[in-house]
């Protein structure tokens, strides 16, 4: 399972000084989020994994860590574009409703 576009919906300033020194003095985690962009999130959803009784656990997560990694590396662009998935979400709507 693979969520397209996440990376470009919500984004997290976490090396900020400000940040790191209200971390180092009380331990709490504040990063600010900005975002919430109407960008289109796409789920994709991958080839099932058989069950397999010969593997171990190990084994399963290290097959499922794969079957993911090839997700992400076949659906997500690097660098990623706010500006494009904004574009990609109205240009899917405009072509449904041709």
């Amino acid at each position: 399972l693979f969520t397209q576009n996440i990376r470009e919906g919500y984004i997290a300033y976490g090396n900020i000084r400000p940040m790191r020194w209200l971390y180092e003095r009380t331990r709490w985690f504040a990063f600010p989020l900005y975002g919430m962009f109407p960008v289109k999130f796409i789920t994709h959803i991958g080839k099932p994994i058989r069950y397999d009784p010969d593997i171990t656990a190990e084994q399963l997560a290290e097959k499922t860590q794969k079957a993911n990694e090839a997700l992400r590396d076949k659906h997500q662009k690097i660098p990623g574009s706010i500006l494009h998935a904004i574009r990609q979400r109205f240009e899917r709507a405009n072509k449904a409703k041709q």
